[in-house]
């Protein structure tokens, strides 16, 4: 469900009824960003995807080499709106490669969402109790 829902919200990144009405909109890292956001959810859920597409970035500049081809990918078809023909044709690959590799970003996207909604609900936590976090679990989010 999770990588379904965004696969949807990405595809309508730019706006349309899979990111204003997506159920990622529930989740408490994109609640606790609204504030961050004019209190817009479906901003603070382009910032949450955004991120999570960044984690899967590598270091240094932008390049067309294998390590960068999910994060170019994600780029090129979601935040740039480049049609899947004009993609593959730029990275040397077949329009069916480029979507199986799509779904391993979307699912890259995924599993950082999943990290991020995670630690805050471990904040949250610790917050309410009114307890610090773990040194273990501070250290991970340095």
């Amino acid at each position: 469900d999770l990588e379904v829902w965004v696969k949807d919200a990405l595809s309508h990144y730019w706006g349309g009824p899979k990111l204003t009405e997506s159920p990622l909109l529930k989740l408490k890292v994109v609640q606790q960003s609204l504030e961050e956001y004019d209190y817009v959810p479906s901003k603070a859920l382009r910032s949450i995807l955004r991120e999570g597409i960044q984690r899967i970035k590598p270091e240094g500049e932008r390049r067309f080499t294998a390590e960068w081809i999910l994060y170019n990918i994600l780029e090129m078809k979601f935040m740039e709106g480049r049609k899947v023909r004009e993609i593959a044709m730029r990275l040397a690959m077949s329009e069916a490669d480029l979507y199986r590799k799509q779904r391993v970003a979307i699912e890259a996207v995924a599993n950082a969402i999943v990290e991020m909604e995670r630690r805050a609900r471990q904040e949250e936590h610790y917050g309410m109790n009114g307890g610090e976090m773990p040194v273990d679990l501070r250290i991970n989010q340095e």
